[in-house]
C-alpha cells in the first residue's frame, strides 16, 4: 500500500484510497456472505421442507403397499376352496396339503405365498406348508383363540430370518365356524415395491431387537450404511433425522415407528444430488460475490484514481503558499475544467486553492509594499527623504568602526538652522516645512558619494565624511553655507532666507562612541551658534571643558531653584520581610521635579552637588523632610540615604538633636542608610557619628554592599543593623551560580555577626524564592512596588 511522505519530515500516509478499498472491501465481503448465507440458509430450509414432505409421502406410501399386500393375501384365501378343499368334512389337513401340494408353485411364483398354515377349531396348527416351514407366530394363534372367527393380519419379524406378512381368514362351513386358514408372504416384495415407487432403501428391524435388522432392500448397499449411522439410527425419534455421508455420498435417514406391533423401519433417502446443488449454488455465490467485489474494487481504484492525483499534486503545492511561492503552487496546479461533467468537489477545491493564491499573492504584494514602506518611514524624513536619527546611529556607528578598524580619519558636521524657529512663528509651518525640503534638497546637492546625510530631528541636520581631514570638514562645511544661503521661500510677500551653524567633530582622534561624537559636534555648534549666525566650530577639548564647567555652573542654580521652589521629593519603595511577605519600612527616594514637571533622578545632580558643596543643603533637606514624613504618617518607619559628606557633617548631628527634641516621635523609626564606600573612606569619623546618631535612637543600614570593598573587618566596625546588598549581585540570581555563592557568602556572614541582610531589586517570584532559600531576610525591588510619592498630607 502507498506510504509515501508528503514532506522530508512527515510520517507516513495511508493512502485515501486503500482506506476506501478496505472499507468498500469489507462491506462488499460482509454484504455478500450475508447474501450467500441467507441463500444457504433458505436452501437449507427447502431441503428440510422437502425431505419432511417426502418422509410423509414415503410413510403413506409404505402403508398403502402393506394395505395393498393385506388385501391381496384376503383375495388370496377365499380362492382356497377352488382347489378342490372340502373344509367341511375330516381330513381337511390332508386335503389341504395336497391340494398345496398340487398348487404350492403357483402361489409360491404368481402370490409370493411363502408358508401356509391350517388352524382347526380348536386352535391347533393341524398343517404348516411346505415342510420344515417356521411356524406361525405365537401372538397370531393368540389372537385366534380369542377370536377365532374374525380375520387377523400380522407382520412379524425373525431377527435375521426375515420379516413375513400374515393373514389368518376364518373359514365357514353352514354359517359355522371350520378353521382359519393362515398364509404367509415375505416382506421382501414390499421393501422392493417400496424401493420401486421411491427409491428409497428400507430396513425393517423388531422393535425389540433394533440392533438386528431382519431385512433390507439392496444389503450389498444398505447394509454398510447402517452401520456407519450405528446406535444413533435407532435412538432416533420419530420426527427425527439422520444425515450421513458414506462413500462420498449423502444420505438422509429417519425411522418409521411401530410399522406394525414390535416392527420399526428404517427409510435410506440418497440426497447426494440435492446436497451437491445446495453446496454448488453457496459456490457460485461466493464466487459471483468474490466476482462483484473485484470488479468493485477495480472500478473504485479507476474512479479514485484521478481525483487522488489531484489531491496529492494540492498536498504537495499547498506548502508553497507558506513559502510565497503563489506562481509556482499555479504551475503545478491546473486550471479546474469548466465542464460541468468534468468539475467535482475536487474542481471546486483547486478553484478554492487557485483564487486563494491569486489573492494571497495581491496581498503579500500589498504587505511587501507597505512593510517597504514601513521600513523606509522608519529610516527615513518623510518630509524631506533624508535618513532620521535612527538610521543615521545605526550607520553611524558603522562608519565610526570602520574608521577605528582601518585606522583612517572622518568628520561628523552637525547643522543647525539658525532663526527657523522665527520663520515657523511668523509664516507658520508650512513655510518652516518648504523651508526645511529646500535646505534638504540643497544638502544632498553637496554630498557626495558615500557621504552619510540624514535629519536628526527639527531643525537639526548631519552630514558623515566617512574620510577626511580637518581642512577637508572646513572646506565642506563653507560649500554648505553657501548652498543653504541659495535657500528662499516667499510667503506673503515676504522673502524668507536662513542660514546654519555647522559644528565639525573628527573621530576617531576626537571620539570612537557615537553618543560621544554627537554630544560632541553638539557642543561645537552651539559654540558656532554663539559666534553668530551662518559660522562654523571645529570641535576641540577645551570647548569640553569650558562646556562642563557650564553645566555645573547650570546644575548649581538649577539645584538652588529647586531647594528654594521646594521641588525635592521623596519617593517611597516598601522593604518586605522575606517569609512572611509583610511590609517592615520603607526607604525614601530622593527625585528633583523639573521646571516642566518631569522627575530628575539623583544620578544626574547627586555629584554636581558633592562637587560644589551643595550636598549638604540636600541632606539636611531628607533628614528634615524625613521626620516631617514620620510625624505625619505615625505608623511608618522610614529609611532614608546619606552622602559620603553626611559622615562628616556635624551640622547634621546637630538638626537631628535639635528636631528628635522638639518632636514626639520614636527615633527608631527612622533607618539611615550609608553607602559602604562612602562609610570607609572616612572610617573613623563615620563610626563616631554613626554612634553618636544611635544614641539618639535612630538605626543604620549598610548600602550597596559588595560593590566597594565588602571587608569583614570594616562589617565589624560599623554600627550598622542592616546590611543591603547591592542590586547588581541580585538582577542575575536566577542565572548566575557566582551571584548565588556570593549572596549566601554575604548572607551567613550578616547573620553570623547579628545583622539582618536586604536584597535589592528583586523583580520576579523567581528570584524571591531563591532569597528565601538562601536565607535573606528582607527584599526590595519592582517585584513588590514601583517607588511613588509620599506627601505631608497623607497621600
Amino acid at each position: 500500500m502507498n506510504t509515501a511522505p508528503v514532506t522530508p519530515t512527515s510520517p507516513p500516509i495511508l493512502s485515501l484510497r486503500w482506506k476506501a478499498l478496505v472499507a468498500l472491501s469489507l462491506l462488499l465481503l460482509v454484504v455478500n456472505l450475508s447474501l450467500v448465507l441467507l441463500a444457504n440458509a433458505r436452501a437449507q430450509a427447502q431441503f428440510a421442507l422437502h425431505q419432511s414432505q417426502v418422509r410423509e409421502q414415503q410413510v403413506r406410501q409404505l402403508y398403502a403397499i402393506l394395505k395393498a399386500r393385506e388385501h391381496e393375501l384376503s383375495k388370496l384365501a377365499t380362492l382356497v376352496p377352488g382347489f378342490g378343499v372340502d373344509v367341511s368334512g375330516a381330513g381337511r389337513a390332508a386335503q389341504l396339503a395336497a391340494a398345496l401340494a398340487s398348487n404350492g408353485v403357483l402361489l409360491e411364483i404368481e402370490w409370493g405365498v411363502g408358508a401356509a398354515y391350517w388352524v382347526d377349531v380348536e386352535g391347533q396348527v393341524t398343517l404348516s406348508w411346505p415342510e420344515g416351514v417356521e411356524p406361525p407366530p405365537q401372538e397370531l394363534l393368540a389372537d385366534l383363540a380369542i377370536d377365532p372367527e374374525r380375520s387377523l393380519c400380522k407382520l412379524v419379524c425373525r431377527g435375521r430370518a426375515g420379516c413375513s406378512h400374515y393373514l389368518a381368514t376364518p373359514l365357514l362351513w353352514h354359517g359355522r365356524y371350520a378353521g382359519s386358514l393362515v398364509l404367509g408372504r415375505s416382506l421382501a416384495d414390499v421393501l422392493l415395491d417400496f424401493n420401486a415407487l421411491t427409491g428409497a432403501d428400507i430396513a425393517v428391524a423388531d422393535s425389540r431387537d433394533e440392533t438386528s435388522v431382519s431385512m433390507l432392500s439392496h444389503p450389498e448397499s444398505s447394509r454398510p450404511l447402517l452401520r456407519a449411522a450405528g446406535p444413533a439410527l435407532f435412538a432416533l425419534a420419530p420426527d427425527e433425522t439422520l444425515e450421513l455421508s458414506h462413500g462420498g455420498r449423502e444420505f438422509v435417514l429417519y425411522r418409521v415407528a411401530s410399522l406394525a406391533p414390535g416392527v420399526d423401519a428404517y427409510v435410506i433417502n440418497e440426497v447426494t444430488e440435492q446436497r451437491a446443488s445446495i453446496h454448488a449454488s453457496t459456490r457460485d455465490g461466493l464466487l459471483l460475490g468474490l466476482l462483484g467485489l473485484l470488479l468493485s474494487e477495480a472500478l473504485l481504484l479507476l474512479i479514485m484514481k484521478t481525483p487522488l492525483r489531484r489531491l496529492r499534486a494540492l498536498a504537495l503545492a499547498l506548502p508553497l503558499l507558506a513559502e510565497h511561492r503563489y506562481a509556482a503552487l499555479r504551475e503545478r496546479l491546473s486550471r479546474p475544467p469548466r465542464v460541468w461533467l468534468q468539475r467535482d468537489e475536487i474542481s471546486l477545491m483547486f478553484e478554492t486553492v487557485w483564487q486563494l493564491s491569486e489573492r494571497m499573492e495581491r496581498l503579500q504584494h500589498a504587505r511587501d509594499q507597505a512593510e517597504a514602506q514601513l521600513i523606509w518611514l522608519a529610516e527615513h524624513d518623510p518630509l524631506t527623504q533624508l535618513a532620521n536619527r535612527r538610521r543615521f546611529n545605526e550607520s553611524f556607528a558603522q562608519v565610526v568602526d570602520q574608521a577605528c578598524r582601518f585606522g583612517h580619519c572622518g568628520a561628523l558636521l552637525f547643522l543647525d538652522l539658525d532663526e527657523f524657529k522665527e520663520v515657523n512663528d511668523l509664516s507658520g509651518h508650512q513655510v518652516g516645512d518648504q523651508l526645511l525640503q529646500g535646505v534638504a534638497d540643497r544638502l544632498r546637492g553637496q554630498a557626495e558619494r558615500g557621504d552619510l546625510l540624514a535629519r536628526l530631528g527639527g531643525d537639526e541636520f548631519a552630514l558623515v565624511l566617512p574620510e577626511s581631514d580637518p581642512e577637508q570638514a572646513c572646506h565642506c562645511a563653507e560649500r554648505l553655507q553657501q548652498a543653504i544661503a541659495q535657500v528662499c521661500v516667499e510667503s506673503r510677500g515676504r522673502l524668507h532666507r536662513v542660514s546654519a551653524s555647522i559644528g565639525i567633530v573628527l573621530f576617531p582622534a576626537q571620539g570612537e562612541s557615537t553618543e560621544e561624537l554627537l554630544a560632541s559636534a553638539d557642543l561645537a555648534m552651539y559654540r558656532a551658534k554663539r559666534q553668530g549666525p551662518g559660522r562654523c566650530h571645529l570641535f576641540s577639548l577645551e570647548d569640553a571643558e569650558r562646556e562642563q564647567l557650564d553645566a555645573r555652573i547650570r546644575w548649581r542654580e538649577r539645584i538652588a531653584d529647586a531647594l528654594r521652589e521646594e521641588r525635592f521629593e521623596l519617593h517611597v519603595q516598601p522593604v518586605v520581610e522575606v517569609v512572611s511577605g509583610e511590609v517592615c519600612h520603607v526607604e525614601g527616594l530622593l527625585r528633583m521635579r523639573d521646571h516642566d514637571g518631569s522627575l530628575i533622578y539623583p544620578d544626574r545632580f547627586i555629584p554636581i552637588a558633592e562637587h560644589n558643596g551643595q550636598i549638604q543643603l540636600i541632606d539636611h533637606w531628607v533628614v528634615e523632610h524625613a521626620l516631617c514624613l514620620l510625624v505625619a504618617h505615625p505608623g511608618l518607619r522610614l529609611a532614608v540615604n546619606l552622602s559620603a559628606h553626611a559622615m562628616i557633617d556635624i551640622g547634621l548631628l546637630d538638626l537631628l538633636e535639635r528636631r528628635l527634641a522638639t518632636l514626639e516621635l520614636d527615633p527608631g523609626r527612622l533607618i539611615f542608610e550609608v553607602t559602604e564606600t562612602a562609610a570607609i573612606e572616612c572610617l573613623s569619623s563615620a563610626t563616631r557619628l554613626m554612634h553618636r546618631i544611635q544614641a539618639l535612637g535612630c538605626r543604620f543600614a549598610l548600602d550597596d554592599f559588595g560593590t566597594g570593598y565588602a571587608s569583614y573587618a570594616y562589617l565589624r566596625q560599623l554600627p550598622v543593623d542592616e546590611v543591603k546588598i547591592d542590586g547588581a549581585f541580585v538582577r542575575e540570581l536566577k542565572s548566575s551560580r557566582e551571584d548565588r555563592i556570593f549572596v549566601a557568602a554575604i548572607t551567613d556572614m550578616a547573620h553570623a555577626m547579628g545583622k539582618r541582610v536586604v536584597a535589592e531589586f528583586v523583580e520576579d517570584a523567581e528570584t524571591l524564592a531563591l532569597l528565601r532559600e538562601i536565607g535573606v531576610d528582607r527584599a526590595q525591588g519592582y517585584h513588590f512596588a514601583r517607588p511613588a510619592p509620599l506627601r505631608l498630607d497623607g497621600e
